[in-house]
């Protein structure tokens, strides 16, 4: 189980491209929450639909992998309006965090991400959430504090 979506793209397809035989499944936190949710594992208290959010699609999750369900299975079990942004799954726009991009082209990395922000902004959710600990980061990093910017597993976390 890995909670950063570019491990889970690494483990899922690269290595496996590279010749490495994996002896173990791998699935990312937001398939384990579904999974756990759906079979009645743990029951968080659902919310009244009141608590809106945006999801932003990590680019390794989504377009790496093509896992774009499972998270907003999450949401829907949990009872949490889901408020999509204008650019969602394969056309998500990027984080600007990923694949060396923050460290090489720090600037860059920071404005691509406040266009993220900005357009999060726009769908008037309170929270904006993903599922990779870089996406939060770089978010963050860009971030003015006028939304709140969590990972999927710290979101569920407050709900248990």
């Amino acid at each position: 189980i890995t909670s950063c979506a570019g491990c889970y793209r690494a483990f899922k397809r690269d290595y496996p491209r590279l010749g490495a035989t994996l002896e173990f499944d791998v699935i990312h936190i937001s398939q384990f929450l579904r999974d756990l949710l759906r079979k009645g594992n743990f029951t968080p208290r659902k919310t009244d639909g009141s608590m809106k959010v945006t999801w932003h699609d990590p680019c390794h999750l989504g377009r790496g992998c093509g896992e774009y369900d499972a998270p907003r299975d999450v949401f829907q079990q949990l009872g949490i309006h889901l408020i999509e942004m204008e650019n969602t799954r394969n056309n998500s726009w990027c984080c600007g965090a990923g694949g060396g991009v923050r460290a090489a082209f720090s600037e860059w990395s920071l404005e691509t991400s406040a266009r993220r922000i900005d357009e999060a902004k726009r769908t008037n959710a309170s929270t904006l959430v993903s599922g990779c600990p870089f996406c939060k980061r770089n978010l963050s990093d860009s971030s003015d504090d006028s939304i709140e910017i969590l990972d999927l597993s710290e979101l569920v976390d407050r709900l248990t």
